[in-house]
Parts: C-alpha cells; structure tokens; sequence
C-alpha cells in the first residue's frame, strides 16, 4: 500500500469535494459543490492522503487569529477531516494530522483548533476540548425579562453592508475575551451573515442595539426554523448574543422575545453567563453543559510568548513536562517564567515541577483547566505550589468560548 500525501491540485477539486460531501453528507455533484465554492476560497486548497494514487482521505487548515485573553494568536483552523468508510482503520487521519501540525509548525503558527462530534480521536494527537457552552432552551411565552426598565432604547435590524457597525461592537465585545476569532470583511459577510455550512446561503438577522443617546452597544444575530411535518415547531436560534451594556442586555433579550409564535428560543451562551436570572422565571430555561472548541498547542514557545499572563498574575516561575509524540519538537521539559505581565518558554532540564500530555497543557494553556485540577484529577502529576503558579498564570478573565464554528 502506497501512501502519498500533499496540496490538492486543480484536477484533484472535484474528487475532494465527492469526498468531503460524502463523509458530511452533502450535495456530492457540481451543484453541491458551487454551493460550498465559498469553503475553497476561505481555506485553500486542501491536504489530500492517496492510497495506492487514489484519494481516500483529506482536510483543510484554515489561517485564523485567535485572541487569548484578548492577545491575537495565530491559529490554524482544522476543518472538514474526511476519510472513505472503506479505507478508514488504516491510520490515514492520524497521518494527515501529524502531517498538518508539521506544516503548520514550520509556518510559524502556535496554534490549533477544530470543532468535532468525535473528541477522543483528536486527542489522541494533542488537542483537548478548552471551551464550553450553556445551551439555553425557553418557550417565549412562558417568560418575559426580569428588568425591561433598563433597556433604554431601540432594536434596529441591520444588514450585511452593515458588518462596520457590527464588527467594531465585536471588537469591543471580545476585548479580553479567549477563544474569538479575528474577522474581516470576507468572514462577516460570509460566514457570520450567512451560517458557513448552509448551502442555501440564507441570510441571518441581525439586530444592533442603540442607546437613548444614540451610541450602538451590543447585537443579535438569530435565524428562525420551522421542523418539517404539519406539525413542526418553529424555534428562534440566536447565533451570536454580543451585549455591551445592561440596557443592551435586557432590550435585546426583550427583542426576541417578541418572536413568541416560535415554540422554543436557544442559545448556545459561554459558561456563566446569567441569561437564565436576566429572564423573570429561571425556572422556565432549561440549561444543558456542551462542549466547545478543541485547542493544539503546535508551538509551546512561541504560544506561551504571544498571550499575557492571567489577571494580577504574580512574576515567577515553573517548569513543565510535556508529552507529545504527535509534535516531537514540542516534547521536553520547558520552563514557563512570568515577568511584568509577560510570559515566556524555554527548554529546560530535568523531569518537571508539572508533568502532563499535550492535550491537557492545552486546556491548561487557554484558562479552561486549572493546572491544580488536572494534577487533583490525575490527568497531570507534579507539585501542588508549581501547579497553583501555573493556574494563575494561564488564568482567563473570561472562560473560553469559541465564536465561530468552522
């Protein structure tokens, strides 16, 4: 069995999209694939796996920024991992992974994420879910917003020739923020204005929130469904909930709450927040844990060197066993140092005040696993006062919480 893998050429187009449409589900002929067109122009083209000169398996990276805490870290996007039924089993998708880490180390890029129904695959070769959400469920009528009072303002529906407006209160919104992604003008216009992966390319709607005074300070982006059959429900979903301010907050939620002929509202919101009390009967909203994004740390160094440290982190230092055969030059012992707010990595000797996997340094990394819990839960080992350090210096102001699903 030969195995070859590199870039997709021209000709190889049509067979990866027969691919990918195959593994996902979708419109696999020339049809299909004008309607996803705009997935090839984001990503590039893709990485493809031939086995024996025929391409059984493939995937996408695409070039992003991520903030963590609120720094701009550039992060490689893993998307659209497919693999024909008859040749998987074969170590194909591991191969393509370790080929993209690769390739993504060598361009200099820290790190990774991907979105994925399948967890315990991708982290076997080092990525870890480091974000979750709150899905929130209501039927409209059943409540109604705890303080109207203080939404002392309008709702106004924009458009996508509005993305300025919208992108400049994102901004505002992910300031500090871990797990956003940075946008430009292709992305709010294709891919938050248009959900990514709907081939009939509908339009969300989006409502900005103006202030008595006339200053802008928070918007909802939301899409209403209806379930086949005569008797489907009709459900709201609110893609993206950016509130400013309190007044933002409860005239927004007031907002779609007026869509009451739908049967059921959700939202998938970020750990914490308190969207059930900012509605007059908690009780009515049903709260489910989900995860999130999964990160890679490709690069330790240059990882650790482009986010600052947690809130109020003190200066100091620990040193840090990592495994990780899927990126051998991330393998070692590294001392992490925080001076000034700043943070830094470098090779170091010795067995580690820490020691854990890659996958585990990754939730580490983001703030959404204490290092104190992963050594209390036995994902890692080490010293308890090197592990308390550790917590602090890749404390999160806010937990992460991934912006975009690519």
């Amino acid at each position: 069995m030969a195995i070859e893998i590199r870039t997709a050429r021209e000709d190889d187009l049509d067979r990866v999209h027969y691919l990918v449409a195959y593994s996902f589900t979708f419109d696999r002929g020339e049809e299909g694939r004008k309607q996803m067109k705009h997935l090839e122009e984001f990503a590039g083209p893709a990485t493809v796996l031939l086995e024996d000169g025929e391409i059984v398996a493939s995937l996408k990276v695409y070039p992003f920024t991520m903030l963590v805490c609120g720094a701009p870290v550039p992060l490689g996007g893993v998307s659209a991992v497919s693999c024909l039924p008859e040749a998987r089993r074969k170590g194909h998708v591991g191969q393509l992974l370790r080929h993209s880490l690769e390739q993504m180390h060598e361009a200099g890029t820290p790190l990774s994420a991907l979105y994925t129904p399948h967890p315990s695959l991708y982290r076997k070769y080092g990525w870890m879910t480091a974000a979750s959400n709150i899905k929130f469920t209501w039927h409209p009528k059943r409540v109604t917003a705890y303080n109207p009072d203080a939404a002392r303002g309008r709702a106004v529906r924009v458009t996508e020739e509005d993305w300025p407006l919208i992108a400049g209160m994102y901004e505002r919104y992910s300031a500090g923020r871990t797990g956003q992604l940075v946008r430009d003008e292709k992305w709010w216009k294709e891919a938050f204005f248009r959900p990514i992966y709907d081939p009939e390319r509908k339009v969300s709607d989006v409502a900005a929130w103006y202030e008595e005074a006339g200053e802008p300070s928070g918007y909802l982006s939301y899409a209403s469904s209806r379930d086949p059959g005569p008797e489907g429900s009709t459900k709201v979903l609110m893609r993206e909930f950016a509130p400013l301010t309190g007044s933002a907050y409860q005239g927004l939620l007031r907002f779609v709450l007026t869509h009451d002929l739908a049967d059921e509202i959700m939202w998938y919101g970020p750990i914490g927040d308190p969207l059930a009390y900012a509605l007059d009967d908690a009780e009515q909203v049903k709260r489910e844990f989900t995860d999130d994004m999964m990160l890679r740390v490709v690069d330790i160094e240059k990882a650790v060197a482009a986010r600052p440290a947690g809130p109020g982190a003190p200066d100091g230092a620990f040193t840090i066993a990592i495994a990780d055969a899927a990126a051998p030059w991330n393998q070692g012992t590294w001392r992490i140092e925080c001076g000034g707010g700043r943070l830094s990595a470098k090779k170091a000797a010795g067995p580690g005040d820490l020691s854990m996997d890659a996958a585990t340094f990754a939730a580490v990394y983001d703030g959404y696993m204490k290092a104190s819990e992963a050594v209390r839960s036995g994902l890692a080992d080490g010293d308890a006062v090197a592990a308390r350090l550790a917590d602090r210096l890749f404390a999160s102001e806010h937990p992460p919480n991934g912006s975009d699903f690519f």
